[in-house]
């Protein structure tokens, strides 16, 4: 099976991403961008580690760009093999996982791996026969390296928390109208976040495997947030909860 490719943009992310172990095939650079000392550094570290690096003009960096904000820098590198949820869970003393029954749009998985990457989330899992459950073009794009970075893992989710479960890993159903406003539950330590489908929330035989339920209370009678919205709420209240020094 061919190495999937994605674009990164960016010097920081670019940067980053030489320093990493993952394996980037080439990298191109605004000529006009060639004094900057964020460029010089990139470019000593690509020709320290046999990256191709081209010069190009800039209007072939903006033709590129996803994000409208390349810096003079793009990126070409290869998705790195992912890890079993196994594997994972032997080897992070507190795992953090997110679990999605079904997501619908390519943009939503992609902005999850996005937040997901910056939260120090360990792995997403999603359900590999329905919805987006891999990394298109359009996931790379929009998660802006988090692709790259956070391991996504194609699995039944009862499969999934089966193993999770032998973990002894408390797993939290995050659902609207259940359990306690996700700001005042304690999220620390090792957690899995499970999140249903956008267009309805977590099945009944799902439930089953949560040991409690958060909910995000809105001001008006919204039926439910954006999924990645929602996700990045939670995922960042639980980072919130790990630097405070409050007791539960």
């Amino acid at each position: 099976m061919a190495k999937q490719i994605i674009i990164l943009e960016g010097r920081n992310m670019v940067r980053d991403a030489l320093v990493s172990k993952n394996k980037i095939q080439s990298v191109l650079v605004s000529n006009t961008a060639l004094e900057d000392p964020r460029i010089r550094e990139i470019e000593g570290l690509a020709n320290r580690q046999g990256v191709l690096i081209q010069k190009v003009r800039p209007e072939q960096i903006e033709h590129l760009t996803e994000s409208g904000n390349a810096q003079g820098v793009i990126a070409y590198m290869e998705l790195p093999e992912m890890p079993t949820l196994e594997k994972i869970l032997k080897a992070k003393p507190s795992p953090f996982l997110l679990l999605f029954n079904k997501l619908d749009y390519e943009q939503n998985l992609g902005a999850i791996l996005r937040s997901a990457w910056a939260a120090g989330v360990d792995a997403v899992i999603v359900t590999p026969s329905a919805g987006v459950h891999d990394v298109t073009p359009v996931v790379a794009k929009v998660s802006m390296g988090g692709a790259a970075y956070v391991p996504l893992i194609q699995q039944s989710l009862f499969q999934a928390l089966t193993t999770i479960k032998k973990f002894a890993i408390p797993v939290v159903g995050v659902e609207v109208d259940l359990g306690e406003d996700y700001t005042k539950q304690n999220l620390r330590g090792p957690l899995a976040l499970i999140f249903g489908g956008e267009s309805s929330g977590l099945t009944e035989p799902l439930k089953k495997y949560c040991d409690l339920f958060v909910h995000i209370p809105m001001i008006k009678n919204v039926a439910s947030l954006n999924v990645s919205v929602a996700t990045a709420l939670v995922i960042f209240e639980k980072n919130r909860q790990e630097r405070s020094p409050k007791v539960w």
